[in-house]
C-alpha cells in the first residue's frame, strides 16, 4: 500500500483499502489478490486501473466520488481482470477491444453478485454478457457499430465505430494498463516489476481454483449450471497462443475422419464466398493422462480447458480421464465440458505407467494427451497409440522421451 503525509490522500487510501476488504466479503475466492494488490493515487489516471503486476492506480477525484458500494464494486472489477488474466489474453489481439469485452462480462458478473440493477459510475453495459465469451463479444463489436462508452468508467456514449475504428488506440479509455504505462509512472520500480506479475498469475490460478471448490465459479461466468465451463471460455482469447495451436494440430492429426464438403467446417474463411470443408461427425473418444503427482495443482485448469476447448472442433463425443500419481486414482468418462469440472485426486508419487499400460491393453485406443511436469516414470517402450506429453514450458525443455510429442504451455 502506498503511503503518503497528506491527510486527504492517506484517507483516500484507507477507503481504497477498507474497499479492497470488503470485495472479499463477497467474493472470497478473490482474498488473495486483494492482499497482493499494491494500491497508488495518481490524477494521470482518468479513473482507475489495473497493472498485470497487480498494482492498482486510481484517479483520488474519482475514487471520492464512488459511494462505498460502487467502490466495492470496481474493485472488484480490477481484481476480475487479474483472475481472469486480461493482460495476458489480450496479447495478440487489440488490447483495448478486449479490455471493453472482458469489462462486458466482470460487470454483467459484478451485476448479479453484488446485488446492482445498474452498473456504478456509467460503466460498460452489456447485460446477458456474463453468458457469452469475451470472443463472441470482440467479434460482435467488429462486425457492428453498437452503442458503447468512451470510457470503461465515466464514459460519455459512443459507437463501436468510433471507438475503435481508424487511428490511433485510446488507452486512456481502458482500465488494463500495460508495461509501458508502469515503467512511465513508476521507473523506481523496474526490478520487482516482473516478480510481482509472476506472483499475481499464480494468485489468480489459485483464486479460479478457490472458487470451483467452493461453487463460485458462479462469480465468474454466470450463475446457471453451465458457468463453470462459461469461465474457461472467458480465459480463451481469439488468438490461440503457441502451445495452443500446437495441441489443436495435434489433435486434428489423430481424429479418424477425413474432411469432407458435405458438413461445412464451424472456422470463417478469409473470403465470404469460400466453405472451408469440414470433419465428418464420426464421433470418437480422446483419452487424458492426468499426473496428480502433487506439483501440477496450477497448471491442471488451464490444460484441461483448452483441452476441452477444441474436442467439440474435432468431433470429440467423450473424454476418458485417467488420473494417476503411482496408481490409477480416477478412470472415468467424460462429456468435453466435463473435463474442466472435475476434481483431482491422487498427489502421491510419480508414476504414469499404470495408466499409460492400461491404455495399451485396449486395442481401440488411438491416441493420448498425457499432461505432466515430465518429473515422472513412464513405459521406457513406445505405446500402441499416439501420445502428446503437455508441460509447463518451465519443465518442457529437460523432458526428452523416447517417444510421443512434447508441448510447451505457454507460461501465462
Amino acid at each position: 500500500m502506498t503511503t503518503t503525509a497528506d491527510p486527504g490522500e492517506r484517507a483516500t487510501l484507507e477507503r481504497i483499502a477498507r474497499g479492497l476488504r470488503m470485495t472479499t466479503v463477497a467474493l472470497p475466492h478473490l482474498a488473495g489478490l486483494a492482499a497482493a494488490t499494491r494500491v497508488a493515487l495518481d490524477e494521470r489516471i482518468p479513473t482507475m486501473g489495473v497493472f498485470a503486476s497487480g498494482r492498482l492506480v486510481a484517479n483520488p477525484q474519482f475514487v471520492r466520488r464512488l459511494k462505498e458500494n460502487e467502490l466495492v464494486f470496481v474493485l472488484a472489477h480490477e481484481l476480475l481482470h487479474l483472475a481472469l488474466r486480461t493482460h495476458d489474453r489480450a496479447k495478440g489481439a487489440d488490447r483495448l477491444q478486449f479490455n471493453y469485452a472482458h469489462d462486458y462480462i466482470i460487470n454483467d458478473i459484478l451485476r448479479t453478485e453484488l446485488g446492482f440493477t445498474a452498473i456504478p459510475a456509467n460503466g460498460l453495459d452489456m447485460p446477458g454478457a456474463r453468458a457469452r465469451s469475451a470472443e463472441e463479444i470482440l467479434l460482435e463489436m467488429r462486425r457492428t457499430d453498437a452503442q458503447t462508452k468512451s470510457r470503461v468508467f465515466e464514459g460519455e456514449a459512443t459507437s463501436t465505430r468510433r471507438m475503435f475504428g481508424a487511428g490511433e488506440p485510446r488507452d486512456e479509455a481502458g482500465d488494463v494498463l500495460g508495461e509501458k504505462l508502469e515503467r512511465d509512472l513508476f521507473p523506481d520500480d523496474a526490478a520487482g516489476r516482473a516478480a510481482h506479475a509472476e506472483k499475481m498469475r499464480e494468485l489468480a490460478a489459485k483464486a479460479l481454483g478457490l472458487a470451483a471448490a467452493m461453487g463460485r465459479l458462479r462469480g465468474l461466468r454466470g450463475s446457471d449450471p453451465g458457468a463453470t465451463r462459461q469461465a474457461v471460455a472467458a480465459l480463451r482469447d481469439v488468438y490461440r497462443p503457441p502451445w495452443e495451436l500446437a495441441l489443436q494440430r495435434w489433435l486434428e492429426s489423430v481424429a479418424p475422419g477425413e474432411r469432407t464438403f458435405t458438413r461445412p467446417a464451424r472456422r470463417i474463411a478469409p473470403q465470404a464466398d469460400v466453405v472451408l470443408p469440414g470433419r465428418r461427425r464420426a464421433g470418437w473418444m480422446l483419452n487424458v493422462v492426468l499426473d496428480t503427482s502433487g506439483s501440477m495443482t496450477a497448471e491442471i485448469p488451464r490444460a484441461l480447458g483448452a483441452i476441452a476447448g477444441f474436442c467439440d472442433a474435432v468431433a470429440v463425443d467423450q473424454v476418458r480421464l485417467l488420473q494417476c500419481d503411482a496408481a490409477v486414482t480416477a478412470d472415468e468418462l467424460l462429456s468435453p465440458p466435463e473435463l474442466a469440472e472435475r476434481e483431482v485426486a491422487g498427489y502421491g508419487g510419480s508414476d504414469l505407467s499404470p495408466a499409460m499400460l492400461r491404455l495399451a491393453d485396449e486395442p481401440h485406443v488411438r491416441a493420448a494427451v498425457v499432461i505432466t511436469d515430465g518429473d515422472i516414470a513412464y513405459p521406457p517402450a513406445p505405446m500402441p497409440y499416439d501420445v502428446l506429453w503437455v508441460l509447463p514450458a518451465r519443465d518442457a525443455a529437460r523432458f526428452t522421451p523416447p517417444y510421443g510429442r512434447v508441448v510447451a504451455m505457454d507460461p501465462q
